[in-house]
């Protein structure tokens, strides 16, 4: 067992890159996203993950962001409850921290996609309020 990763291919770092963004820029609204610097390290790091194909670590960090957006929502009085991709999102961490049967690769993948497609969305309703 080695114990030194190897860096990810960069032709894969790159389409991860490409398709980490696209999935930003599809969930932009009218109001330019302000973080703060807790945010802003958040999305650093999901960012790195995500292109380093760490998948459970987006998933874990994703919901780190967008946990944060749920309690300043339920701290301002709203009683709708979350999404269901908030929902989802929560489940999966769930799953992912406290055990249980892991999910192979591909689910893990898909797993980290809708993630990034939840925290970005999450992040930019939250900066349009």
């Amino acid at each position: 067992m080695s114990r030194v990763l190897d860096p990810p291919d960069p032709a894969a770092w790159r389409r991860r890159g490409e398709w980490f963004w696209k999935a930003h820029d599809v969930n932009a609204g009218p109001a330019a996203l302000t973080l703060d610097a807790r945010a802003e390290n958040l999305v650093a790091e999901l960012e790195l993950a995500f292109c380093a194909g760490a998948w459970a670590t987006t998933v874990l960090v994703a919901w780190a962001l967008v946990e944060g957006v749920e309690r300043v929502r339920g701290a301002g009085g709203s009683d709708t409850p979350p999404s269901p991709e908030i929902d989802g999102l929560r489940a999966r961490r769930n799953a992912l921290a406290h055990g249980g049967e892991p999910p192979d690769d591909e689910t893990l993948e898909s797993w980290a996609q809708g993630a990034v497609r939840t925290t970005f969305h999450a992040l930019h309703v939250a900066a349009w309020r």
